[in-house]
């Protein structure tokens, strides 16, 4: 088997709704696509620099090319899905019902930048990353008012996301005996999933 380079990406990408739809349809003239999709303006590329015979001058649009793109899924697994499912549960259980909506009330913004930096980045080595700037350019991504992400969307299936989204912060706050903020925002939202069933 030939190596190819392993792509990872990072852009946030809501649920298709009616509203979007109707407003994809505005922006085209009238024409209306099904199958349209809205999503934010960031986009963040990053490829395995594995190619076979030579590659292609893909920093040129801005994809960084690495040694390992494990890291750097990692990162966005951990930093951004977590944080996200950290704001869905919390969020949905407060009533917001977009991420936006939590990102306006200022407890929410200071919990997610605290879960990202004192429990999901000690877990991450990403050489050449500073996870600080990683975490205020991820609020900001949130804050963004024209992606309306719904809280209950992302905490859907949320037992299988726990793995990758949470589990190391939990292994790793295991031995200093403290509950990670993003298991104790999962649980709380299953428990009142099992209440209202």
């Amino acid at each position: 088997m030939s190596p190819s380079p392993a792509p990872w990406s990072s852009r946030i990408v809501p649920a298709a709704t009616p509203e979007t739809l109707d407003e994809i349809a505005a922006a085209l003239g009238g024409v209306r696509d099904e199958c349209a999709i809205a999503c934010e303006p960031f986009i963040q590329w990053v490829v395995e620099d594995n190619f076979v015979a030579g590659r292609p001058r893909w920093e040129d649009a801005g994809v960084q090319l690495v040694d390992d793109v494990l890291p750097f899924e990692q990162m966005k697994l951990r930093m951004l899905n977590g944080s996200h499912s950290f704001l869905a549960y919390l969020g949905y259980l407060a009533g917001y019902r977009y991420i936006v909506d939590c990102m306006a009330d200022e407890n929410y913004r200071r919990a997610a930048h605290h879960l990202m930096l004192n429990e999901q980045a000690p877990t991450l080595q990403v050489a050449g990353i500073d996870l600080a700037a990683y975490a205020e350019q991820l609020i900001e991504r949130y804050s963004n008012p024209a992606l309306q992400h719904r809280t209950w969307q992302i905490a859907m299936d949320g037992t299988q996301k726990l793995p990758q989204r949470l589990l190391e912060s939990i292994r790793w706050h295991r031995p200093i005996w403290r509950q990670p903020c993003g298991a104790c925002a999962w649980r709380s939202g299953l428990d009142a999933l099992c209440r209202r069933d």
